[in-house]
Parts: C-alpha cells; structure tokens; sequence
C-alpha cells in the first residue's frame, strides 16, 4: 500500500526549510510520495465555501502566503532522491495546458522520473473570475487540457482542434522521462470527474470523501471504465482524506480518520475494503512540529500493522495494467 503527505506550501509555515525538513522526514522514513496543492489568487469570497473545513472559510495566513507547486516541486526534486513528487491538485483550467505540459515534462525530467500529476477542476469561483476564466466552463476547458498534455508528451508533432485551443504540428521537448507520460490522477467526487477519471486518467484522487461514499462511488467508476472501453482491474484508487492524531474519537466536523490510532487504523480498513489502494494524508493543523510528527507517528504505530491491514486486500488484486488506447469519445 503506497501512502504520502500533502506538503505544508501555504500559511505561516510555508518556507524553503520546512520543505526540507518534511522532505528529509519523508525519504528516511521511506514515504512514498509528498504533495503539493495549488491556488494562485485568493480573493475574498462572495459565494464560494473552502471545502476542507467544516466552517467553509480559508485561514488568513494561506491568503498571505500560497507556494505554487511547480517551485515547490521543483525545489524538491534536487532535494530528494527517491519519493514521488506530485500535484494535489493542479487545478488545469486556470492555466494554459500547453504551458503546464512543458512544466511537467522538464519536473519529471529533473526529478528523474518521480512526478505524479493530479489534475482537478477547482471549486473557488472568485479566483477563477480574478485570472479571467470563466468558472461554468471549467470542466469542458479541463477536458480539452488533458487532452492536450496527454498529446505534447507522447507526439512529436502534435496537432489539436478543440473549443479552447488549437494548434498544427506543435513541438515541445523535453519530453517526461516516465512512457508513454507520467501518472495522472484526477480530483474530485462528482460524476463529471468519475468520467473524466476514466478517460484520461491512471487514478481516482476523490478529496473529502468517506469509506461508505467511497463504496458507493467504486461501481460507478467501474462502470465508466467499461464504458471508456478499460478494464477496472487494478485501477488505482487513492483518495486524500484528513489525518489527524488525537486523544479522543472524532468530533462534530472531523472527518472519519481524525481520532485515536485505533480509530484511524479502523478507518484506513473501511477505506480500504471500500476499494482504496493508496492514500494521500491531509494533516489538517499544518505547522512544521505537528506534520514532523504526524508522519513519525504514522510510521512507528502503524508500520508493520499498516502492512497487515492492506496485505489482505493487495493479494487480491491484481498488477496494475493499464491501456493508453484510451476511447477518446467518451463525452463528459
């Protein structure tokens, strides 16, 4: 079972020293991916709500202070040897896609091979109208993103006609050093992304989801990629949830894996025989002590228990096959 951390990039905290003391935390405790998170604006909000807290608002110190991911992850590639490196998530429709498959490219380029692209399609309607994008559209426009990523990294001359964009013979190098691309997941629970997640992507990355919705959500993504003409065999399942060890069960607002370890360890189960097969963990009081050891904790409570919990449900599935034939008619 794979596991990573969110990496602190936004607050108070957020500085190239706390990126080397989770990052050197990470590599010796044999993690395997670290994430980066995005936003480029944060105006103030007139109908959105932050769905990562129950109160729906943003901390101010993330409003004064916001790392972008590729810094971030570029900073960590020449910092690390070994972890994965990935966007958690990147949110495509506020940037140009033929800029962010070149950033991509030369990230897995410098990393060696090591980056994981999460994609999603944003939920802050006052940053998309700040940067000029229209907030409606933001599912189609990603779409027509991911289809051009996916083109710049496996053609040498690419050609696209698409409602956003459009270009003949397009070339760009370098190309990712990982064939035919890099790993890309996509964010979010919603129908529109279960289907976007089977035509473009090698994971499901849900955010904010619970092992019963989870369970509920498996068959429908199963479906979708039936429908996308690929098998749901081994298909990577690898939702964010929050992380959060405490003296007592969770309370009002927390999500399920906030609590005691044991809590925690009866909540990695359900997620797991929901269908989950890796975990990205979002430690929800972000400041450098309280990650540092989060991470130590998780590692010395849970390193061989977490192997016995996820070694039932990793036999019975199967190697991870995936087909880059993918049905490009599939209409989200």
């Amino acid at each position: 079972m794979k596991y990573g951390f969110s990496m602190i990039v936004r607050g108070d905290y957020a500085a190239p020293a706390t990126f080397d003391a989770i990052a050197e935390r990470a590599e010796a405790l044999d993690i395997d991916a670290l994430w980066a998170s995005d936003h480029l604006v944060m105006p103030p909000f007139r109908v959105s709500r932050y769905p990562g807290r129950a109160d729906g608002r943003l901390p101010d110190d993330w409003k004064r202070t916001y790392y972008q991911p590729f810094g971030v992850l570029g900073y960590l590639a020449g910092r690390t040897t070994k972890i994965r490196l990935g966007t958690s998530v990147l949110i495509l429709p506020m940037r140009n896609p033929l800029e962010v498959a070149a950033q991509v490219a030369e990230l897995d380029q410098l990393s060696g091979g090591r980056i994981n692209f999460g994609v999603g399609v944003g939920w802050y309607s006052e940053e998309f109208a700040a940067l000029g994008y229209a907030f409606n559209d933001r599912g189609k426009r990603t779409d027509d993103g991911l289809t051009i990523v996916r083109k710049l990294w496996s053609e040498d001359k690419a050609t696209h006609q698409g409602p956003y964009y459009s270009f003949e013979e397009a070339e760009m190098g370098p190309k990712p050093v990982q064939e035919p691309h890099p790993p890309i997941y996509i964010g979010g629970n919603s129908p529109a992304a279960i289907r976007r997640t089977a035509r473009f992507a090698d994971a499901w990355h849900p955010f904010k989801i619970t092992p019963e919705v989870l369970s509920e959500q498996r068959p429908v993504l199963e479906a979708a990629l039936r429908d996308a003409g690929r098998s749901a065999d081994g298909f990577t399942v690898a939702p964010k949830i929050a992380l959060t060890f405490q003296d007592g069960p969770p309370g009002d607002g927390q999500a399920p894996s906030e609590g005691r370890p044991q809590d925690i360890i009866d909540t990695l189960r359900r997620f797991q025989d929901a269908g989950a097969t890796e975990f990205c963990f979002d430690i929800m009081t972000e400041t450098l002590p309280v990650v540092l050891d989060t991470m130590e904790r998780l590692h010395r409570k849970f390193g061989t228990r977490f192997e016995r919990i996820v070694r039932p449900f990793m036999a019975r599935s199967r190697p991870y096959q995936f087909d880059y034939r993918l049905s490009m008619s599939f209409q989200s």
